[in-house]
């Protein structure tokens, strides 16, 4: 099912860490969530204006703007189908910065284990994914 330029996937995850610098073709700076490692879930905004990461294992939810647009990417968290937002943050510094909230960050971030949630992103054209915290 696709939401305005996106995709809907559903996938289950808990969320966690994110981070690293790579570099793209031009020697520029292209964003992935601090730290490195592997991710339970990634994906992309259909204009290729944002990257969300997530772990699972942490409750982990990182966006990182990957396009000098002047456009600052938001990411939602929220339980059920996407009606209810738990949390919302941007990653504002223009391209190449993240910003990363996880259950260290405090209550309103731990996701409850088995409860299904959708992850919504936007800089321009919005994507929504589905997710179940499993840890």
């Amino acid at each position: 099912m696709k939401s305005r330029k996106g995709v809907r996937a559903a996938v289950t995850l808990a969320a966690a860490a994110l981070g690293a610098l790579a570099f793209d073709g031009t020697a520029s700076a292209a964003p992935l969530p601090p730290g490195g490692g592997s991710w339970d879930h990634v994906w992309k905004g259909s204009s290729g204006d944002f990257t969300i990461y997530v772990k699972e294992y942490g409750d982990v939810v990182s966006i990182c703007d990957t396009k000098a647009d002047g456009k600052t990417p938001t990411v939602w968290v929220g339980p059920g189908n996407g009606h209810t937002t738990q949390y919302w943050f941007t990653a504002p510094g223009g391209k190449g910065a993240c910003n990363t909230k996880s259950s260290s960050d405090g209550a309103k971030y731990r996701l409850k284990r088995g409860q299904k949630y959708t992850v919504t992103g936007c800089a321009w054209g919005c994507n929504t994914w589905d997710f179940r915290d499993r840890h």
